[in-house]
């Protein structure tokens, strides 16, 4: 029985490709790093982490087809490589954090394209363009599913006979009032189910017809899945008079509906399952050409273009000396009363400035200032890592 290592002899393609997913994402260590940032902070993301991981796990179940793909650099690529990595650059200079993670994972293929040829991007395509399932996007869908996760819920009490008062995105129930925050949109579950549901065709079916039927099932499924969570959860808190699904419940219910609905899509997709694809590895690799000296030094340019243009970005500014907020003890008729009950949670400013300030009718008001003296990495005025609480 042959083990993996024997596997990874036989199939030497393996290494400069494995190579070439890693140290590009090394050279663009910034834009990679921001990434990780938001996998790390924001759980919308977290399967960030694991994109990489199965897109190589993908290039591994299809190593007997990529053992017999011959590898000869094509400098065709660099009709759509150039302008892609201008777009890095341009992303880059513009502080558009979302374009330059998108041009920069698709620089993976298109290196790989110029460095191994396209016909292991051929043959390799579905596992390549996972990788875009790595770039967190979806923050923009956050308003209108809660919209319409509001809409469903409020809909749905009135047809059980539940009578409803609704104000915007919250609504009073007889029993208590509700509210549809950020993680009642679903975006969570509609990003997940969607990077599942993907790798899920792509593994059971041959057809492509069958994989879009089903890629888009997995689109439209989790969303209604969501508004009949968001009105199980209304319904049961009411039913119970409030003593259930309204504390750390709640988001535990949820969760487990959501993993038996992509248990049961799963379930019914498999009914249309394709027999496994029969691999035709009828390629000489003796006859492949890889060239060490190019690829290596596309590789230090692109680090070394990365890290100059980072570098004329975010050189630090100093501030003046002796920069400071000196806020006003009185401001007409409020009066300073010291450090405010609560702070939001700004992400790196230069200088910070908290005061409270209270008049002579009792009432309170509360100031904060984030100072941002130089646009760099990690340190913009807008950013998704700001918040109004800590988490």
């Amino acid at each position: 029985m042959s083990t993996w290592i024997d596997d990874w002899r036989a199939t030497p393609q393996l290494t400069p490709l494995v190579l070439i997913l890693l140290l590009v994402p090394a050279a663009f260590y910034g834009t990679t790093a921001a990434m990780a940032d938001i996998w790390r902070v924001n759980e919308t993301f977290t399967h960030g982490f694991l994109i990489l991981p199965i897109s190589l796990w993908l290039i591994w179940q299809r190593r007997e087809l990529v053992a017999g793909v011959r590898l000869q650099g094509d400098p065709r690529a660099l009709v759509l490589w150039i302008p892609t990595l201008g777009l890095w650059a341009l992303a880059t200079l513009m502080g558009v954090a979302v374009v330059q993670q998108i041009a920069m994972v698709a620089l993976l293929p298109l290196t790989v394209w110029l460095l191994l040829g396209p016909d292991l991007v051929r043959a390799l395509l579905f596992p390549l363009c996972y990788l875009f399932f790595a770039v967190p996007l979806g923050q923009s869908l956050i308003p209108p599913m809660m919209e319409f996760t509001a809409d469903f819920t409020v809909a749905m009490v009135q047809l059980s006979g539940v009578p409803i008062y609704r104000d915007g995105l919250s609504f009073q129930l007889p029993s208590g009032n509700w509210s549809v925050v950020e993680e009642c949109s679903g975006v969570r579950y509609l990003i997940a189910s969607a990077a599942l549901g993907t790798i899920y065709a792509y593994l059971t079916y041959s057809s492509y017809r069958k994989r879009a039927v089903f890629i888009l099932a997995s689109l439209l499924v989790p969303i209604v899945a969501n508004g009949l969570r968001a009105y199980g959860i209304v319904m049961i808190g009411h039913l119970s008079g409030m003593k259930y699904a309204v504390g750390a419940d709640h988001l535990l219910y949820g969760w487990v509906f959501f993993g038996i609905v992509i248990f049961v899509l799963f379930w019914i997709g498999g009914f249309w399952a394709d027999p496994p694809e029969s691999i035709d590895a009828d390629g000489d690799p003796q006859d492949s050409e890889v060239r060490l000296l190019p690829g290596a030094l596309l590789i230090v340019a692109m680090l070394l273009f990365s890290s100059g243009l980072n570098w004329a970005i975010n050189r630090e500014v100093s501030l003046p000396d002796g920069a400071a907020f000196n806020l006003p003890e009185q401001a007409g008729a409020w009066t300073a009363t010291g450090a405010p009950d609560w702070q939001p949670r700004l992400h790196n400013p230069d200088l910070t400035a908290h005061q409270r300030y209270d008049d002579s009718a009792g009432h309170s008001v509360s100031l904060s200032i984030g100072y941002y003296h130089s646009q760099r990495d990690g340190a913009e005025a807008i950013s998704s890592l700001s918040r109004l609480t800590d988490p």
